[in-house]
């Protein structure tokens, strides 16, 4: 007989664990909704100034006392699946360990804030994910989903009134929409990502659709071009794996070409509207502009690293002054460029090695949508710096997998 995976209680400990989880949703969202934007209103989150206690999102106390409660207070029984997801977690942790070991040995003293705050706080939040019924988790995935589209609905009345709803630092040339996110680009590759994985949801049919297009019109208003291309392939990924009622498998095939016609007349009518008001300029510019090859010639700082700190990690301190002194860019738009500078190529390989493995495990059995919506996630990620800032990115992706996989039937792949 099947262990069942999660932790279980008696009737007295039951509404404990409801609480629990009730509040780590509380923290979950928090974490999503209360970006650095906000933060800095508020506190030394991201600036120099500050004491290091404020350098730690709040929401990050909040989940890690969740998980602690949750260890002391229930007996936790793990599938075999749930079992993989915490050893890759483990190895993960251990891997985060070595860096560091190697960087203070190596008396690189690097500033690492963002691991803790986007990467360990995303394995603390997965770890109380497999405590939980699983029939719990579907809701925390369509709950950050539904934060997506109200993200993408804010940035699309931001782009109609040419007005940010929330503090924005950096000037622009065009006016592009942040919406709850950070960056127009952050915006973007979440309303890409999302569209691929409303098909894993438990919503009806018609609220798919209407998330589809919320969706849509938020990548389109947010000026994203790798993002408004690769929302093309979602959509597709979309029609391909959302699972159509139907009496048989042909009537469902049949539904499928229908909702495929009709959408391509709707996104054509959309491109031409969007295009009239003016929110596919970058798009209609091309790939290259000043933008983009500033994520280009970034690599160009690797000139300035002898061979020894090129293997094994330098001083990112000083090749960001390289970078705003000698290619006048204001920050390292590269995750790739910072991973190798501070932890070498040697270190920035074990990271990318344990890294894969832990979404390895995360996604064995998950729906082809999912796996789909994973690897957009991962290139529009990699196409900047989103993985090595702080933000809720990795936290997001994480609990999004879980929570549509535990949506899926049990056993089943995607069917037409």
């Amino acid at each position: 007989m099947p262990r069942p995976a999660y932790a279980t209680a008696s009737d007295d400990g039951l509404l404990l664990l409801r609480m629990l989880y009730m509040a780590f949703v509380v923290f979950i969202l928090l974490r999503v909704g209360l970006n650095s934007l906000i933060l800095n209103q508020f506190m030394d989150y991201t600036t120099l100034e500050g004491s290091t206690i404020q350098k730690i999102h709040p929401a990050f106390y909040g989940i890690s006392l969740v998980a602690m409660t949750m260890l002391v207070s229930h007996r936790i029984e793990l599938d075999a699946e749930d079992l993989a997801v915490l050893r890759a977690i483990a190895t993960f942790l251990c891997g985060i360990v070595l860096l560091i070991v190697m960087l203070v040995a190596g008396g690189r003293n690097t500033s690492v804030g963002y691991i803790l705050d986007s990467y360990i706080v995303a394995c603390i939040a997965t770890f109380v994910m497999t405590t939980l019924p699983r029939g719990w988790r579907p809701l925390i995935g369509e709950l950050l989903l539904s934060f997506l589209m109200l993200s993408a609905m804010v940035g699309t009345v931001e782009f109609a009134l040419q007005t940010r709803l929330l503090p924005y630092p950096g000037g622009e040339e065009v006016f592009r929409p942040t919406g709850l996110t950070d960056h127009p680009l952050q915006l973007g590759q979440w309303c890409a990502v999302g569209i691929g994985l409303v098909s894993a949801t438990r919503w009806r049919m018609p609220f798919k659709i209407a998330a589809v297009a919320i969706l849509l019109i938020g990548v389109l208003a947010s000026g994203a071009r790798l993002a408004t291309l690769l929302s093309s392939l979602s959509c597709l990924v979309f029609l391909a794996t959302a699972r159509m009622e139907a009496p048989t498998r042909l009537d469902a095939l049949q539904r499928k070409i229908m909702l495929a016609l009709a959408g391509v007349l709707a996104m054509m009518g959309l491109v031409a509207a969007m295009l009239a008001a003016g929110a596919l300029t970058r798009l209609g510019g091309g790939l290259v502009d000043q933008s983009s090859l500033a994520r280009v010639n970034i690599y160009g700082v690797f000139d300035y690293l002898t061979w020894n700190e090129f293997l094994f990690g330098g001083d990112i301190t000083y090749i960001q002054r390289i970078a705003r002194d000698v290619f006048g860019l204001p920050y390292i738009e590269s995750s790739l460029v910072v991973f190798t500078v501070q932890f070498g190529l040697v270190g920035a390989l074990l990271f990318a090695a344990v890294l894969a493995n832990l979404f390895r495990a995360l996604l064995k059995g998950a729906p082809w949508s999912v796996i789909a919506a994973t690897v957009i996630f991962f290139t529009l990620s990699l196409s900047n710096n989103a993985l090595s800032t702080k933000s809720s990115d990795v936290l997001t992706m994480t609990l999004l997998i879980m929570g549509c996989k535990a949506a899926a039937p049990r056993g089943r792949v995607p069917r037409f």
